[in-house]
């Protein structure tokens, strides 16, 4: 199992512009989300991270490849289910289950957290936002176009150089 993190910091207190111009930001497994340009790359040891000067809003987007069904990474039943430490209240204000897609919603100490996994037969990816209840009427169509423009690539193991995968024993 492979985990890929790139994190996304929104921009400041007013929320992003709804004019604003986005990007599409590509880990190196080419999972990809769009977020506006105004966010900027920082270095991380896990991925990609964007941020603004603020950071008042958290977004990761992690890749998990994993073919095996109901293995962690590959099971919407279970790999985005929201407990008591994910939200104040149970159940989630938002639920959703469908077999390439798991997501909830829910409010955590002044913020709202958002979940949403996205499969293809070969893992996931998720996209975890946080932001202030406060700025919900300016983020909500920030985070729905950013899960609608997850994307994750069939997954594709590397090979060492001078391996023969179609060998029995692909490296001797």
């Amino acid at each position: 199992m492979v985990l890929v993190a790139i994190s996304v910091f929104a921009t400041g207190l007013a929320g992003p512009a709804q004019a604003e111009t986005w990007r599409v930001y590509t880990d190196q497994h080419g999972s990809s989300v769009e977020a506006p340009a105004s966010l900027k790359p920082i270095k991380d040891p896990l991925g990609v991270t964007l941020g603004s000067a603020d950071g008042m809003a958290v977004a990761t987007l992690e890749t998990t490849t994993e073919e095996r069904p109901g293995f962690p990474g590959n099971d919407p039943a279970s790999d985005v289910t929201p407990t008591a430490s994910d939200c104040d209240a149970l159940p989630p204000a938002y639920r959703l289950q469908k077999e390439t897609v798991s997501a909830f919603s829910c409010v955590k100490a002044g913020k709202v957290e958002y979940w949403v996994a996205r499969y293809n037969g070969s893992g996931n990816v998720t996209l975890h936002v946080e932001y202030p209840v406060a700025q919900k009427a300016l983020w909500n169509g920030v985070v729905s176009r950013m899960s609608a423009s997850m994307k994750q690539q069939k997954r594709h193991e590397l090979v060492p150089y001078g391996c023969d995968p179609a060998k029995e024993s692909p490296c001797q």
